[in-house]
């Protein structure tokens, strides 16, 4: 009897050791498999698309729509990015209090195109948000004036009202400031993010210009950084702090509004310069190397804009930037300095 009982516990032992071994393999077998398809998966996106040789388009013209629209298909469109009921997040440069049509402020005729785009490929929930220096932007009576009310179907959130609990903390990964950073959900869980900056300068000597990097210092709350010229990120460096945040997360495509740009003492009080052009591609780096060339200054002189490209964050050589449109020595600008 005990023989038996002793040949049964044996049996089962073998059976639950064969089921075991058929599941690992299983498991190896379906592992193997992902592994194989998300190395295919790499492969076509790496065809597709070349990192170290990022495509960015110059548009020319005073038509804000038309020529917005020309620079996105320049520079190979939103389809690829821009899923059916995506979430789709919207920053632009609203950093001070200004009419449409000024040298501080992304026009809304810009964003409403923009939004118009991303609708077009199915894009289920659009949000356009901004923590600006000071105040809120999207206040009706600010709004009337910035012209943003003329955009609907969109929700507007002011970012500077956002506290710790709307945030994740987050260090960048090899951070150059060391710092962890309190990033708003909302911009985090954004299916896509596009960039809307102004084609402008900056007084601050690491900063030079103000364009899609530097556009991400309206991210961070001025509940949680300070209002002004949010101190809590300035303390950190700037241009350390640009990189970090952008390091976080850098916007999926950029579009510079460069029909009225920005010159002198900027960001606020900008002279206006009628550039009449509209720039985008989905590496900041390389958009705002070809921004700024435009404008002329030189890359190395721009201390956040070099210091990006160091850090690995996109390209800032002007010899591996595929440039659709007008050839920039034809077109390119004296900017003044403040």
């Amino acid at each position: 009897m005990k023989k038996v009982r002793l040949y049964l516990i044996y049996g089962i032992i073998g059976i639950l050791c064969i089921a075991g071994l058929f599941m690992y393999f299983s498991d190896a077998s379906q592992n193997s498999k992902a592994s194989q398809k998300l190395t295919a998966d790499s492969s076509k996106t790496s065809s597709s698309k070349d990192p170290e040789h990022p495509v960015v388009a110059i548009a020319q013209g005073e038509d804000y729509a038309k020529t917005t629209r020309e620079a996105i298909d320049k520079a190979g469109g939103l389809k690829d990015l821009i899923k059916k009921d995506s979430t789709v997040l919207i920053k632009p440069n609203l950093c001070g209090t200004a009419k449409f049509g000024s040298p501080i402020i992304t026009d809304y005729r810009v964003v409403q195109e923009i939004v118009t785009i991303v609708k077009e490929l199915g894009a289920k929930r659009v949000i356009i948000a901004e923590g600006p220096i000071t105040g809120n932007a999207f206040a009706p009576s600010i709004m009337k004036q910035n012209g943003f009310d003329n955009i609907k179907d969109v929700e507007f959130v002011d970012i500077n009202k956002l506290g710790r609990d709307d945030c994740y903390e987050i260090k960048a990964e090899n951070s150059v400031t060391g710092k962890s950073f309190f990033i708003p959900k909302i911009y985090m869980d954004a299916d896509v993010v596009i960039g809307v900056p102004k084609l402008k300068t900056h007084f601050q000597p690491d900063a030079v210009v103000s364009l899609s990097l530097k556009n991400l210092y309206g991210v961070p709350s001025g509940k949680i950084y300070g209002t002004g010229y949010k101190a809590g990120l300035h303390s950190m460096g700037l241009k350390e702090s640009i990189v970090d945040l952008n390091k976080i997360r850098k916007p999926d495509f950029n579009v510079i509004d460069g029909i009225v740009g920005g010159e002198g003492n900027g960001p606020l009080n900008n002279t206006p310069v009628k550039s009449n052009v509209i720039i985008a591609g989905s590496d900041p780096v390389a958009v705002d190397t070809v921004a700024l060339t435009f404008m002329g200054f030189d890359v190395s002189k721009v201390p956040h804009v070099k210091l990006a490209s160091d850090e690995g964050v996109g390209v800032s050589d002007l010899t591996k930037i595929q440039i659709v449109g007008p050839k920039l020595d034809d077109i390119k600008m004296s900017f003044k300095r403040y």
